[in-house]
């Protein structure tokens, strides 16, 4: 319930619906602007029973006997910010585990059975201000999901499994999380505004992942789910008398915490204006964020002024961002703006656009004016009374059902605020004028402080960001590598000594170093077979390869040809879809040839190995290992089999949800012209069978046009 940049990606959803409402108006008989619109129904008011429990737990209550259901939600008073920085990540994976990892009495895997049967759900969150767990089911199964939820909050389990099960979906999550521009520009944004070390724009990274143990989610989860900072409200088909002896009965006994909450990170001040840029080159639309710090709405009588400046700035198809950047010069779909309110702390003040790469500049310079324009002179009466109704219009869906005035209360009591909140809010949005609005705009809007985020595609930008006549930050969003797991020691020189001496035994048995190193161009069909998700899919591909930098595959799928290529003006793709632009290709195709046969075997004196003590089993063979040491490819081990030639290999590269550990097996050597080759391979993923390949034909040095590699026109 704080005004964020979370914000953003709801509002766009909001303007696309809005334009689909306004054709279907646009196609329907008569002049909507002759429609006589009948006032507002009285707003109906509903007062929750409330009371305390002895372990300090604050409970409200509200029957409702419509349907035979019953819906429940816990408030605490707590925060993710109380993670450690060195273990980010671990506010997302505790809320997740409770529910997936169960109780001390019942499993994770258990309570799925019994609320799919119950036709019922469990499940907890915690943000940035406060925590939360809500439950639901029907009537007749009250009793017994009250308790597996107080099973769950008091006694989870947090079994080892399930907490490994959620590190991967976190690092899924990190993995792809420069995937989308809208991401990556929030991100930006919130580290902008708040700083990056800042608890609210903390972000988990591989090894803070990797950090959390069971006994950190234990703590954690002592320390947010706490009985004497927990707001219970629970809405549905129940009489009271009923429920309080159902809640006595699984919350009663629940003992205080005992634990003292850490203090809450402070806000950052506001600084000097400056421009904030993240570069994303697969995109051909950009973003732009222009921010700073809000205000918190209990400490601003202005609050109703400056959520109808926002419906006027940025609120809709009346407002005027939307008005001058899409309407007048149709360079956006997508322009809006925020406040700044936040119930907790304060927010963030912001204005937004998404454009083509080609009229960013143009875009941000219009956005910057506005801003300007709004502390500068009043909106009209026109546009203020269009705004204000527009607000007073969505106001009563706050009242529109008993549960959300029951579950607001509730909130509202969590947070600090005033019981008639909600009553004074709605007066003072009655009361808004030009005037009262002006000066709240004058209060909380500061264009000397506002920073612009940019995320885009800087090549085809109209202008240089230097031209908006701020200092620019560039921002590095690449997504750092998870820590070595390997525990190795520095090495000897004869630990160098041995490991060259394995390498260049097993590039003689493959033909000889001199021969490996004349290659170059190279082509490769092979059958795959692909293992998914207990599945198999068979494909064939066709590669070709002019080392080092230049390469392209055609693979024939279930689904049709697919083909890729890199060269030196980037990476593509060709697929069902379409053609597209693949920007990590090229690097992709360095760390490839990093350990590529050609580059092992034909130019071994740039390879740095360390011949380690212990032998390892690979693929039923006991082989010696050296590490090889490179700044592309990580934790990097070489298998030289019984008769010296090269068994396969490991390293870390990526996989379907981040970062994997891969296994290459090497079987089946042929000669391919002056060198030998492996035409059969299996690939293990984190241990588990990923792919599988034969060689079915192969040519050292064919001839291969530069065009080959080129991206198609279309």
């Amino acid at each position: 319930m704080t005004t964020s940049f979370r914000r953003i990606a709801p509002a766009l959803a909001t303007v696309v619906a809005a334009a689909a409402l306004a054709v279907g108006t646009a196609a329907g008989a008569g002049d909507p602007r002759t429609l006589a619109i009948p006032p507002l129904n009285p707003i109906q008011t509903f007062q929750p029973e409330r009371y305390v429990m002895p372990n300090g737990i604050v409970v409200y209550l509200q029957e409702n006997h419509d349907l035979p259901r019953v819906t429940a939600t816990a408030y605490f008073k707590s925060s993710s910010a109380w993670s450690p920085a060195e273990k980010a990540g671990l506010a997302s994976v505790v809320p997740a585990v409770m529910r997936r990892g169960g109780s001390t009495t019942h499993s994770g895997d258990w309570l799925d059975d019994r609320l799919g049967a119950l036709g019922a759900s469990i499940g907890a969150g915690v943000g940035a201000d406060n925590a939360s767990a809500s439950w639901r089911c029907l009537t007749e199964n009250t009793a017994e999901v009250f308790g597996l939820a107080a099973e769950i909050l008091q006694a989870p389990a947090f079994p080892e499994d399930k907490i490994e099960l959620q590190r991967v979906a976190v690092r899924r999550g990190i993995a792809s999380r420069n995937d989308e521009m809208l991401s990556v520009l929030t991100r930006t944004a919130q580290q902008a505004i708040f700083g990056k070390e800042s608890p609210y724009a903390q972000q988990p990274e591989y090894a803070t992942v990797d950090a959390i143990t069971r006994d950190d989610c234990v703590k954690f989860q002592q320390l947010c789910f706490a009985p004497e900072r927990m707001i219970l409200a629970v809405y549905g088909d129940f009489r009271s008398a009923d429920m309080k002896k159902i809640l006595n009965g699984k919350f009663g006994a629940w003992k205080k915490s005992g634990l003292t909450p850490p203090a809450m990170p402070a806000m950052p001040v506001l600084g000097p204006k400056r421009v904030v840029f993240a570069p994303k080159d697969d995109v051909t639309q950009s973003g732009i964020i222009m921010a700073h710090l809000g205000f918190r709405i209990l400490d601003a009588p202005d609050y109703s002024d400056m959520d109808v400046l926002e419906n006027a700035l940025g609120g809709g198809f009346q407002s005027r961002l939307l008005n001058v950047i899409r309407t007048q010069r149709g360079l956006a779909y997508a322009a809006g703006a925020g406040a700044g309110s936040g119930y907790a702390r304060p927010g963030v003040f912001m204005a937004y656009t998404l454009t083509r790469n080609d009229s960013i500049m143009v875009s941000a310079d219009l956005m910057r004016t506005e801003l300007e324009k709004a502390v500068r002179e009043p909106f009209t009466d026109d546009e203020v009374k269009i705004a204000r109704e527009s607000q007073l219009n969505s106001f009563v869906f706050n009242f529109a059902e008993p549960s959300a005035v029951m579950f607001r209360s509730a909130f509202y009591e969590l947070v600090g605020y005033p019981k008639d909140f909600l009553t004074t809010y709605q007066k003072g949005l009655q009361g808004v004028t030009p005037a009262t609005m002006f000066e709240a705009a004058k209060r909380h809007i500061h264009p000397d402080n506002l920073v612009t985020i940019i995320v885009g595609r800087e090549k085809e930008f109209d202008r240089p960001l230097t031209s908006l006549g701020q200092p620019v930050e560039r921002v590095d969003i690449s997504i750092p590598p998870p820590a070595s797991k390997l525990k190795v020691g520095a090495g000897s020189a004869e630990d160098a000594t041995r490991g060259a001496a394995w390498l260049k035994k097993a590039a003689d048995l493959a033909g000889g170093s001199a021969a490996w190193a004349g290659i170059k161009t190279w082509t490769v069909e092979q059958n795959l077979t692909l293992s998914m998700q207990g599945q198999s899919i068979q494909l064939g591909a066709h590669s070709s390869w002019a080392l080092p930098d230049r390469y392209r595959q055609a693979m024939k799928t279930p689904r049709g040809e697919m083909t890729s290529g890199v060269s030196a003006k980037g990476g593509w793709a060709r697929t069902p879809g379409g053609l597209q632009d693949q920007p990590g290709a090229i690097e992709d195709l360095k760390n490839e040839y990093e350990r590529s046969l050609f580059r092992l075997f034909g130019h071994s004196e740039q390879v740095q190995l360390q011949a380690l003590a212990e032998k390892k089993d690979l693929g039923g063979k006991s082989c010696d290992v050296a590490l090889a040491k490179s700044e592309l490819v990580k934790d990097w081990l070489l298998y030289f089999g019984p008769d010296g030639s090269l068994a396969g290999m490991e390293y870390m590269g990526k996989g379907q949800g981040g970062p994997a550990r891969h296994t290459e097996i090497y079987t089946d050597w042929k000669a391919v012209g002056p060198v030998k080759f492996p035409h059969a391979e299996k690939a293990l993923m984190d241990g588990k069978d990923f792919m599988s390949s034969t060689v079915t034909a192969a040519q050292a040095n064919p001839a291969l046009s530069d065009t080959l590699f080129t991206k198609p026109a279309k």
